[in-house]
């Protein structure tokens, strides 16, 4: 058996937001992560991520696709590498959705496909390619005859897996998964004498009364009705052994329920499958909390989710996006424990993979420095209506939470107290904007192991805690008369200084009238 070593990054005193983990204004759901070889600096490595590009506003996805990478020794350290790839076809920009890439070495040389999820008609199979791992990408497989159209079998939301031995793997599928071996002199059409074949089976064709496990690229055992393949393939190697990594349709008697909030993986001896479930890799609607009768309330907004696992400096994380819902997608990233038995799966080796937890921490392992200013559009957590505000300004110092009336919870997962204060007073600095509402913001910290645990209301319905052991560190009053302007509140915030270890602050809204209370915009202990 192997285990990646847990390992916090490095720079974890820098000026940087955790989740997500690009810059407030950037939009890059659907992130692949990889660790290159920078080609800038021979010897060092980045993690790239892949992904498309919600600028459209009107719709998700965009017609550029922008990659970001950051040395593997700072994962803090992000830098945009520009746009990589863009198609103009009839003199209109194709819609592009989530690529992905796959490094080739031969001879010393290496070579970088991608594989851009090109959506117009025609160009749905286009591969490119560059020896540079941020490109630019040009295509390869237009047609000789009509360079307007691409040929080869490439699908939606390809994922691309050149084996050890030189064989390129393709997988694509939305509510229908596929599989198949390429030809590695094109990287786009079948391998010689190879088919198109049925890879893991759809929340529909699980359900349907006709539904034969045998028809699936999967083990025949009592997961079979586990899959729920929705979309977002993405496979990896893990030790000696392969992961698969997909977008999943939960299933109704779930507590997380039937949503495509999920990343899942299978894992297999063989890039060819057959696949053998594994789990549940992240929920990006966050916590799941008894609501008292018998069902569950999420705590962020539902919408789907992409991405994969990527191991960096011995820890492996679980990259994903959030949905702020008004088609603005973050890339958020949580760390995973990964192992995996020599065994082969036929003879009951496994890959076992922890199961993330939404936070705001990203690649802060250890949690988030309290006595730093943070915005709180990097809240994990948000009920009663709460979202958090987009912006697309580069200018941009924070991204609010707005829509926030009675009821209204918003969480940031998590501070660490083991940080040194800096000499000061012990005090909470929480700003606000007040909207004419009368009310109150109620703060509180909540412990780790508290996480699941459902809000606490006495008999009139009002919030009293957050969840298991949530300790209150006081509140801010409200009135109607307030100036409408971003107004910095002050708490005493002593209990804080004698904490230690990881802590969630949560701030509870609640009025006795209707209407919108406030926006909130940042936070910072000092």
């Amino acid at each position: 058996m192997e285990k990646a070593k847990r390992k916090a990054c490095v720079n974890d005193e820098c000026d940087y937001q955790g989740n997500p983990y690009l810059p407030l204004w950037e939009y890059i759901p659907d992130g692949e992560p990889y660790v290159f070889e920078d080609p800038d600096r021979p010897g060092h490595r980045r993690v790239y991520v892949y992904g498309s590009h919600d600028t459209l506003q009107v719709k998700y996805c965009g017609i550029d696709q922008t990659v970001w990478s950051a040395p593997v020794e700072d994962l803090s350290d992000w830098r945009c590498e520009g746009v990589v790839f863009q198609n103009v076809g009839n003199g209109v920009a194709d819609l592009l959705y989530a690529p992905d890439i796959a490094l080739s070495e031969k001879d010393g040389e290496k070579t970088y496909y991608y594989y851009p999820n090109d959506q117009a008609p025609g160009r749905r199979s286009m591969v490119c390619k560059s020896n540079r791992p941020a490109g630019p990408f040009e295509p390869i497989n237009r047609k000789p005859d009509r360079p307007q159209e691409t040929e080869g079998i490439a699908g939606f939301d390809p994922a691309v897996l050149i084996d050890d031995d030189g064989t390129p793997y393709l997988y694509w599928g939305f509510k229908a998964s596929y599989y198949a071996k390429l030809d590695p002199a094109t990287m786009a059409t079948l391998a010689p004498g190879e088919e198109v074949r049925k890879n893991l089976p759809s929340y529909d064709q699980m359900m349907a009364a006709d539904y034969n496990p045998a028809d699936y690229n999967i083990y025949n055992d009592e997961n079979t009705k586990k899959w729920g393949f929705f979309e977002a393939s993405s496979i990896r190697k893990v030790g000696n052994k392969y992961v698969f990594v997909y977008s999943r349709n939960g299933l109704p008697e779930e507590p997380t329920g039937k949503n495509i909030n999920q990343l899942a993986y299978g894992y297999s001896d063989s890039p060819a499958g057959p696949w053998k479930w594994g789990g549940i890799l992240v929920d990006a609607e966050g916590e799941t909390l008894p609501d008292g009768a018998g069902g569950y309330t999420r705590t962020f907004p539902s919408g789907n989710t992409h991405g994969s696992i990527c191991e960096i400096n011995g820890q492996w994380y679980i990259f994903y996006h959030r949905n702020l819902h008004t088609f603005a997608r973050q890339g958020t990233v949580e760390p995973l424990d990964v192992e995996w038995d020599e065994a082969p799966v036929s003879a009951g080796g496994e890959v076992r993979i922890s199961t993330a937890e939404v936070t705001s921490n990203g690649f802060f392992l250890n949690g988030l420095n309290p006595y730093k200013k943070h915005s709180a559009g990097i809240c994990c957590y948000l009920t009663g209506g709460a979202k958090i505000l987009p912006c697309w300004d580069k200018g941009t110092d924070t991204l609010p939470v707005a829509r926030i009336t009675n009821g209204a919870v918003a969480g940031i997962k998590y501070f660490n107290f083991d940080k040194k204060r800096p000499e000061g007073e012990g005090l909470l600095e929480v700003e606000l904007q007040p909207l004419g509402v009368a009310g109150q913001v109620d703060v509180y910290l909540r412990p780790t192991k508290a996480v699941n645990t459902p809000l606490q209301r006495d008999g009139a319905g009002r919030i009293f805690s957050v969840g298991e052991g949530s300790v209150k560190l006081g509140t801010v009053e409200l009135t109607a008369e307030m100036p409408q302007k971003r107004t910095t509140f002050v708490l005493p915030a002593g209990e804080a200084s004698a904490l230690s270890g990881q802590w969630g602050l949560f701030f509870v809204f609640q009025s006795e009238d209707e209407g919108e209370i406030c926006r909130f915009y940042s936070v910072k202990f000092r």
